[in-house]
Protein backbone atom coordinates (compact mmCIF):
# COMPACT_ATOMS: atom_id res chain seq x y z
CA UNK A 1 0.00 0.00 0.00
CA UNK A 2 1.69 3.59 -0.89
CA UNK A 3 2.32 5.40 1.91
CA UNK A 4 0.60 9.20 2.03
CA UNK A 5 2.39 11.86 1.63
CA UNK A 6 1.10 14.36 3.89
CA UNK A 7 -0.88 11.83 6.72
CA UNK A 8 -2.57 13.10 9.01
CA UNK A 9 -0.67 12.40 12.27
CA UNK A 10 -1.71 12.29 16.07
CA UNK A 11 1.29 12.47 17.57
CA UNK A 12 1.69 12.43 21.57
CA UNK A 13 4.10 12.98 24.35
CA UNK A 14 4.11 11.50 27.43
CA UNK A 15 7.95 11.23 28.77
CA UNK A 16 8.67 14.81 29.66
CA UNK A 17 7.39 16.93 32.42
CA UNK A 18 4.54 18.48 30.15
CA UNK A 19 2.23 15.85 28.81
CA UNK A 20 0.82 17.08 25.23
CA UNK A 21 -1.06 16.04 22.31
CA UNK A 22 -0.71 17.18 18.75
CA UNK A 23 -2.57 16.91 15.67
CA UNK A 24 -0.81 17.35 12.13
CA UNK A 25 -1.11 17.27 8.64
CA UNK A 26 2.29 16.21 7.26
CA UNK A 27 4.69 18.58 8.53
CA UNK A 28 1.72 21.07 9.35
CA UNK A 29 0.60 21.49 12.79
CA UNK A 30 -3.30 21.83 12.51
CA UNK A 31 -3.90 21.74 16.67
CA UNK A 32 -2.07 21.45 20.21
CA UNK A 33 -3.16 20.33 23.23
CA UNK A 34 -1.03 20.78 26.27
CA UNK A 35 -1.16 19.48 29.53
CA UNK A 36 -0.08 20.30 32.75
CA UNK A 37 3.01 19.51 34.34
CA UNK A 38 1.14 16.75 36.47
CA UNK A 39 1.75 13.10 36.96
CA UNK A 40 -1.71 11.86 35.93
CA UNK A 41 -0.67 11.16 32.57
CA UNK A 42 -3.26 7.70 32.35
CA UNK A 43 -6.02 8.98 33.95
CA UNK A 44 -6.31 12.36 31.82
CA UNK A 45 -4.41 10.70 28.34
CA UNK A 46 -7.97 9.55 26.86
CA UNK A 47 -9.49 12.65 27.74
CA UNK A 48 -6.81 15.34 26.04
CA UNK A 49 -6.77 13.20 22.70
CA UNK A 50 -10.71 12.91 22.99
CA UNK A 51 -10.74 16.60 23.31
CA UNK A 52 -8.25 17.67 20.48
CA UNK A 53 -10.27 15.54 17.74
CA UNK A 54 -13.66 17.13 18.80
CA UNK A 55 -12.03 20.40 18.77
CA UNK A 56 -10.76 19.71 15.11
CA UNK A 57 -13.44 17.55 13.94
CA UNK A 58 -11.54 14.67 13.76
CA UNK A 59 -12.63 10.93 14.44
CA UNK A 60 -10.04 8.69 15.66
CA UNK A 61 -10.71 6.26 12.69
CA UNK A 62 -9.65 9.14 10.19
CA UNK A 63 -5.58 9.16 11.75
CA UNK A 64 -3.30 7.97 9.10
CA UNK A 65 -0.06 8.31 11.37
CA UNK A 66 0.46 7.55 15.09
CA UNK A 67 3.59 9.24 16.52
CA UNK A 68 4.50 8.66 19.80
CA UNK A 69 7.63 9.57 22.12
CA UNK A 70 9.25 6.74 22.82
CA UNK A 71 11.62 7.55 25.44
CA UNK A 72 13.74 8.38 27.27
CA UNK A 73 11.55 9.51 30.25
CA UNK A 74 9.48 9.20 32.66
CA UNK A 75 8.54 5.69 33.41
CA UNK A 76 5.37 5.39 33.85
CA UNK A 77 4.60 8.25 31.30
CA UNK A 78 6.37 6.07 28.95
CA UNK A 79 4.46 3.06 29.75
CA UNK A 80 0.98 4.97 29.44
CA UNK A 81 1.40 6.80 26.12
CA UNK A 82 2.90 3.52 24.73
CA UNK A 83 0.30 1.23 25.48
CA UNK A 84 -2.51 4.08 24.03
CA UNK A 85 -0.74 4.29 21.05
CA UNK A 86 0.38 1.35 20.26
CA UNK A 87 -3.37 -0.03 20.83
CA UNK A 88 -4.99 2.55 18.56
CA UNK A 89 -3.03 1.70 15.67
CA UNK A 90 -2.98 -2.23 16.02
CA UNK A 91 -6.89 -1.84 16.73
CA UNK A 92 -7.34 0.50 13.54
CA UNK A 93 -4.66 -1.47 11.23
CA UNK A 94 -2.74 2.23 11.13
CA UNK A 95 1.22 2.75 11.11
CA UNK A 96 2.51 4.04 14.17
CA UNK A 97 6.32 5.27 15.21
CA UNK A 98 8.45 6.02 17.78
CA UNK A 99 10.52 8.77 18.31
CA UNK A 100 13.43 9.02 20.74
CA UNK A 101 12.72 11.95 23.22
CA UNK A 102 15.77 13.89 22.80
CA UNK A 103 15.74 13.92 19.44
CA UNK A 104 12.33 15.85 19.69
CA UNK A 105 14.40 18.10 22.53
CA UNK A 106 17.03 19.14 19.88
CA UNK A 107 14.60 19.87 17.04
CA UNK A 108 12.93 22.27 19.44
CA UNK A 109 16.08 24.00 19.96
CA UNK A 110 15.96 25.33 15.91
CA UNK A 111 18.99 24.31 13.79
CA UNK A 112 21.92 23.91 15.50
CA UNK A 113 25.56 22.13 14.62
CA UNK A 114 25.56 20.90 18.27
CA UNK A 115 22.84 20.31 20.83
CA UNK A 116 23.06 18.85 23.71
CA UNK A 117 19.67 17.64 25.19
CA UNK A 118 18.76 16.94 28.98
CA UNK A 119 15.55 15.87 30.60
CA UNK A 120 15.21 14.95 34.30
CA UNK A 121 15.82 11.70 35.34
CA UNK A 122 15.24 12.06 38.98
CA UNK A 123 17.68 12.37 41.87
CA UNK A 124 19.28 15.47 40.27
CA UNK A 125 20.45 13.10 37.51
CA UNK A 126 19.62 13.58 33.82
CA UNK A 127 19.56 11.61 30.44
CA UNK A 128 20.84 13.58 28.12
CA UNK A 129 22.38 13.11 24.00
CA UNK A 130 24.69 15.18 21.78
CA UNK A 131 22.67 15.96 18.96
CA UNK A 132 22.73 17.80 15.47
CA UNK A 133 19.89 19.75 14.22
CA UNK A 134 20.23 20.25 10.22
CA UNK A 135 18.81 23.86 8.51
CA UNK A 136 16.13 21.53 7.15
CA UNK A 137 14.94 20.01 10.43
CA UNK A 138 16.77 16.71 10.35
CA UNK A 139 18.18 15.32 13.93
CA UNK A 140 21.47 13.18 13.81
CA UNK A 141 23.12 11.90 16.86
CA UNK A 142 26.75 12.44 18.00
CA UNK A 143 26.54 10.33 20.58
CA UNK A 144 24.24 7.98 21.88
CA UNK A 145 21.58 8.67 24.67
CA UNK A 146 22.90 8.17 28.42
CA UNK A 147 21.73 8.91 31.85
CA UNK A 148 24.25 10.03 34.02
CA UNK A 149 25.00 12.98 36.80
CA UNK A 150 24.59 16.89 35.00
CA UNK A 151 28.41 17.51 36.12
CA UNK A 152 29.43 14.36 34.44
CA UNK A 153 27.56 15.33 31.07
CA UNK A 154 28.85 18.70 31.06
CA UNK A 155 32.98 17.23 31.62
CA UNK A 156 31.83 15.30 29.05
CA UNK A 157 30.42 18.06 26.74
CA UNK A 158 33.43 20.39 27.18
CA UNK A 159 35.64 17.49 26.18
CA UNK A 160 34.36 17.70 22.50
CA UNK A 161 35.92 21.41 22.47
CA UNK A 162 32.76 22.33 20.24
CA UNK A 163 30.48 25.53 20.96
CA UNK A 164 26.68 24.35 21.72
CA UNK A 165 23.16 24.65 22.46
CA UNK A 166 21.82 23.14 26.10
CA UNK A 167 17.64 22.12 25.94
CA UNK A 168 15.40 20.64 27.38
CA UNK A 169 13.92 20.43 31.26
CA UNK A 170 16.92 18.57 32.19
CA UNK A 171 18.77 21.56 31.42
CA UNK A 172 16.77 24.40 32.66
CA UNK A 173 16.64 22.55 36.09
CA UNK A 174 20.34 22.35 36.28
CA UNK A 175 21.18 25.77 34.75
CA UNK A 176 22.86 26.73 37.80
CA UNK A 177 25.34 23.97 37.52
CA UNK A 178 25.94 23.76 33.74
CA UNK A 179 26.69 28.11 34.57
CA UNK A 180 29.48 27.35 37.45
CA UNK A 181 30.97 24.67 35.29
CA UNK A 182 31.31 26.53 32.37
CA UNK A 183 32.69 29.92 34.13
CA UNK A 184 35.00 27.76 35.99
CA UNK A 185 36.25 26.28 32.85
CA UNK A 186 36.69 29.58 30.45
CA UNK A 187 33.54 28.60 28.57
CA UNK A 188 31.01 31.64 27.64
CA UNK A 189 27.46 31.02 29.17
CA UNK A 190 24.12 32.79 27.22
CA UNK A 191 21.22 32.92 28.91
CA UNK A 192 18.23 32.27 26.28
CA UNK A 193 17.32 35.15 24.28
CA UNK A 194 21.45 36.75 24.89
CA UNK A 195 22.45 38.30 22.26
CA UNK A 196 26.28 39.51 22.34
CA UNK A 197 28.39 40.66 19.43
CA UNK A 198 31.34 40.39 20.82
CA UNK A 199 31.02 36.86 20.25
CA UNK A 200 31.49 37.23 16.21
CA UNK A 201 35.07 38.44 16.71
CA UNK A 202 35.84 36.00 19.37
CA UNK A 203 36.65 32.19 19.00
CA UNK A 204 35.95 30.94 22.67
CA UNK A 205 34.07 27.83 23.12
CA UNK A 206 30.03 29.05 23.80
CA UNK A 207 27.11 27.26 25.67
CA UNK A 208 23.79 28.65 24.72
CA UNK A 209 20.78 27.62 27.23
CA UNK A 210 18.08 27.35 24.32
CA UNK A 211 14.35 28.97 25.46
CA UNK A 212 12.16 26.50 27.63
CA UNK A 213 9.58 24.82 25.74
CA UNK A 214 6.72 23.02 27.40
CA UNK A 215 4.87 20.78 24.55
CA UNK A 216 7.17 18.37 22.09
CA UNK A 217 4.07 16.52 20.31
CA UNK A 218 4.79 19.07 17.36
CA UNK A 219 8.15 17.93 17.18
CA UNK A 220 7.39 14.27 17.44
CA UNK A 221 5.07 14.90 14.32
CA UNK A 222 7.33 16.42 12.44
CA UNK A 223 9.81 13.31 13.01
CA UNK A 224 7.91 10.53 13.00
CA UNK A 225 6.51 11.93 9.16
CA UNK A 226 9.95 11.93 7.70
CA UNK A 227 11.08 8.86 9.18
CA UNK A 228 7.56 7.26 7.84
CA UNK A 229 8.36 8.79 4.28
CA UNK A 230 11.43 7.59 4.47
CA UNK A 231 10.06 3.92 4.53
CA UNK A 232 10.94 3.38 8.01
CA UNK A 233 9.10 0.17 9.76
CA UNK A 234 6.03 1.72 11.24
CA UNK A 235 4.61 -1.09 12.97
CA UNK A 236 3.18 -1.78 16.09
CA UNK A 237 5.78 -4.20 17.13
CA UNK A 238 8.70 -2.22 16.10
CA UNK A 239 7.99 0.26 18.91
CA UNK A 240 10.12 0.17 22.29
CA UNK A 241 10.45 2.08 25.14
CA UNK A 242 13.90 3.48 25.39
CA UNK A 243 14.90 3.71 28.86
CA UNK A 244 18.32 4.64 29.17
CA UNK A 245 18.38 2.91 32.73
CA UNK A 246 16.82 0.42 34.44
CA UNK A 247 13.76 1.03 36.68
CA UNK A 248 14.14 1.51 40.48
CA UNK A 249 12.17 -1.61 40.62
CA UNK A 250 14.74 -3.45 38.27
CA UNK A 251 17.75 -1.60 40.09
CA UNK A 252 16.79 -2.75 43.79
CA UNK A 253 16.07 -6.68 42.35
CA UNK A 254 19.50 -6.23 40.89
CA UNK A 255 20.70 -5.19 44.45
CA UNK A 256 18.89 -7.83 46.00
CA UNK A 257 20.40 -10.61 43.97
CA UNK A 258 23.99 -9.44 44.16
CA UNK A 259 23.67 -9.83 48.20
CA UNK A 260 22.43 -13.07 47.36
Amino acid sequence: MQRPTRPLILSLDTATEWRSVALSRGERQLALRAGGADRGHSSRLLEEIDEILRREGVSLKEIELFAVACGPGSFTGLRAGLATFKAFAATLERPVVGVPTLHAVALAAVPAPSVCAALPAGRGEVFGQLLEVTDAGSVLELGEASHLAPLRLAELVAGLGVSLKWAGGGAWAQAETLREFARSAGIMWREAGDVDTRLKEESRIVWTLAPQVESYAGEIARLANRRFQAGMDASVEQVRALYVRLSDAEIKEQCHASSV
